[in-house]
């Protein structure tokens, strides 16, 4: 279970009193995680989600909470930050920043299907045209900064074929992105995987966790999405069904620029390597610590998407 903090009875109910949320009733750790801890929370009015940054310092945290009170304020269904009887929506509990956010009616995705991708394609669309008028521009804690520190870090304590294919990737990104300076930006997800949203039956009902949220290219995000909806998680071929429901909606609802086209098969190949990164580096951090090395995704899932979006990574236009 991803509960890095543990929070005793006492503690639950002293955050519950400083909020109107009637009297605790129950709580629970939730597993999956494995960046924050959060806890399932019941009160005599509803059901809530506890959540403690185990990453973020205080001053970090409110980026996340402004993007995610902006999309709500344009219609969508994610999860603000409750305000607190003083006025407050973040907490220090544990010596970790927290908030109380409402928990949204669904449950996860046990896997994607043609329609939940057409679904998930329309409403990035919408996600990311809603994000262009959102005004603190942040760049990721897991862009392009990091990918260069974090893969000389690591290269060594890789195969050589893994570390030759981690950082030839790089090199192809950086000399490709070097000639896009104007290349669409938003404010993304950057972390909207199946298992990020909510759904009751085949209907989306919410999109949770903003925390990778940053200012970045519109296209790398939609290539996370379509890397994860679309993906034979065995192989890391793209199901050309659920890739072409996806796009195909995404399209209808936002208009892509010549630029976009040309870059669409470098950010599906970069945003493979990010999240290949990224679980490479917890599951080397992890290595020494058998409880926190069981709570980390495999990295092998994302290196097999990286190898198959080298091998072939379809044109944009072949969709449109």
């Amino acid at each position: 279970m991803a509960v890095y903090t543990s929070l005793s009875d006492s503690d639950m109910r002293a955050l519950v009193a400083d909020y109107y949320l009637g009297e605790l009733v129950a709580f629970q750790g939730i597993s999956g995680g494995v960046e924050n801890t959060n806890y399932f929370l019941t009160t005599t009015t509803g059901k809530y989600v506890v959540t403690l940054f185990e990453e973020f310092q205080p001053d970090e945290v409110p980026y996340f909470l402004d993007v995610v009170a902006h999309l709500k304020h344009k219609g969508f269904n994610v999860p603000a930050a409750l305000i607190d009887i003083h006025g407050e929506r973040l907490r220090i509990v544990k010596g970790r920043p927290t908030i109380i956010v409402d928990c949204f009616p669904g449950s996860g995705l046990d896997s994607t299907n043609v329609e939940t991708c057409r679904q998930m394609g329309a409403v990035l669309a919408k996600l990311h045209t809603a994000g262009e008028d959102f005004a603190t521009h942040r760049e990721s804690h897991r862009g392009m900064a990091w990918w260069h520190k974090t893969s000389d870090a690591i290269a060594s304590q890789l195969e050589p074929a893994q570390a030759r294919l981690l950082l030839s990737q790089i090199a192809e990104f950086d000399a490709f992105i070097a000639e896009q300076p104007d290349l669409p930006k938003t404010t993304i997800h950057g972390d909207l995987f199946y298992n990020n949203t909510l759904f009751e039956g085949n209907q989306l009902s919410a999109i949770i966790d903003f925390y990778n949220a940053c200012h970045s290219w519109v296209m790398y995000d939609l290539a996370i999405v379509v890397n994860d909806w679309c993906s034979d998680m065995t192989t890391g071929e793209l199901d050309k069904a659920k890739y072409k429901a996806l796009i195909k909606a995404y399209l209808h609802e936002r208009e892509v620029s010549v630029e976009e086209v040309l870059a669409w098969p470098y950010m599906l190949k970069i945003a493979a390597l990010r999240f290949w990164l990224s679980r490479l580096e917890a599951w080397h951090g992890a290595k020494h610590d058998p409880e926190r090395l069981a709570q980390q995704h495999d990295p092998r899932e994302f290196q097999r998407i990286l190898e198959a979006r080298v091998r072939y990574a379809p044109a944009l236009v072949e969709t449109i």
